[in-house]
Order: structure tokens, then C-alpha cells, then sequence
């Protein structure tokens, strides 16, 4: 295997723990906080699978700004690409509120749990003999 390939596994591998992680903190966070949104909004079914029945914080907010800190970090992209996935953050954060199912507080909160939760699996950054042998294993 080539350098690349096996830093890309590498980085798959900790995107894949950081996400499990992500779910874990926020439904445990929202269950403590059981804050609802700004409209009474019935869960559905999709909800209430994703666990995501309550308002804070935002695990989309939480989740997108956590992968774009990732793949800001730790892929070479053109500056075009950058500001793209800034603003893709922005418009997921922005896009939950507008729809009524967060607080800007909570969106806000989100984006720091997710940067937060970015440096923590930065500190536990799996080598890539470990990756390898997560990946074997599935």
C-alpha cells in the first residue's frame, strides 16, 4: 500500500470513531438537557431513531462542523474547496434553525461540541498499524 492509501485509511477509520462518538455525546447531552425546539414539532419515527428527539445541541451542527474541521485538517484542497465547506457548515447550522428545530444557541453549541469533539479523537489519532487492523477485523 502506498502512503496515500493507508493515510486515507487512517483518516476513515478516526472520521468513522469520531462520528459513533458524536451520536453517544449528543443523545446523551440532549436526554440531560431535554431542551426542545423553538416550535412544537412532533418527532417522527426517523427521529426517534437517530435519537434525535431534542433540541440541544445540534448533532447536524455538531456532526458537519466536526467533519469539516477533519477534512480541512487533514486533506490538501484548493482554497475554492475551503471556503465551500465552511459555508456548507454555515448552511446546514443555518438550515436548522430556519426549519424551527433548533435554537441558534443550540446550533451554536453544536458547532463547538463538534470542533471540541474533533480534537479530542485528534488526541487519540490512531496509527495507521492500528487502523489497519480495526479494518481487518470488519
Amino acid at each position: 500500500l502506498n502512503s496515500a492509501s493507508v493515510s486515507h485509511r487512517s483518516l476513515s477509520v478516526s472520521i468513522f470513531v469520531a462520528l459513533l462518538l458524536d451520536i453517544m455525546i449528543v443523545a446523551g447531552l440532549q436526554k440531560l438537557a431535554k431542551r426542545k425546539g423553538p416550535y412544537d414539532i412532533n418527532p417522527g419515527l426517523l427521529d426517534y431513531l437517530t435519537m434525535d428527539t431534542y433540541a440541544f445541541p445540534a448533532g447536524h451542527a455538531s456532526r458537519v462542523a466536526m467533519l469539516s474541521k477533519f477534512f480541512l485538517n487533514h486533506l490538501v484542497l484548493a482554497i475554492p474547496l475551503r471556503i465551500l465547506l465552511v459555508l456548507w457548515a454555515l448552511c446546514v447550522g443555518f438550515s436548522r434553525v430556519m426549519i424551527g428545530r433548533h435554537h441558534i444557541t443550540d446550533v451554536l453549541s453544536g458547532f463547538v461540541f463538534g470542533y471540541l469533539q474533533f480534537r479530542l479523537v485528534e488526541l487519540i489519532w490512531m496509527s495507521s498499524n492500528t487502523c489497519q487492523m480495526l479494518i481487518s477485523i470488519w
